[in-house]
């Protein structure tokens, strides 16, 4: 589950923390080098560096889900699931 994320716009801009602990800048280099679980990976302007749980960093071109997101269809899943034994029961 990923419980933070954020968007790579350039060194001009804020980095949090967590960023800064699990990436390095490179002189000379125009990207921002992400301490993934395979190797250290190049991060292009406007790509998302994420975080989830067990503190893996990994790197997205698009927005990718909070916990949210997964939370909630996680909720649904269960009501599903009683909802189904309910019916069952009912038979």
């Amino acid at each position: 589950m990923i419980i933070k994320s954020w968007k790579f716009t350039g060194f001009d801009a804020d980095m949090p923390d967590w960023v800064q602990k699990n990436t390095s800048k490179r002189r000379g280099s125009p990207y921002i080098w992400v301490h993934t679980q395979e190797a250290e990976l190049p991060a292009n302007k406007d790509q998302w560096i994420s975080i989830d749980l067990k503190g893996h960093v990994n790197i997205h071109d698009n927005k990718p889900d909070g916990i949210v997101k997964e939370t909630v269809a996680g909720a649904a899943f269960i009501v599903f699931i009683l909802a189904l034994i309910v019916v069952m029961l009912a038979w």
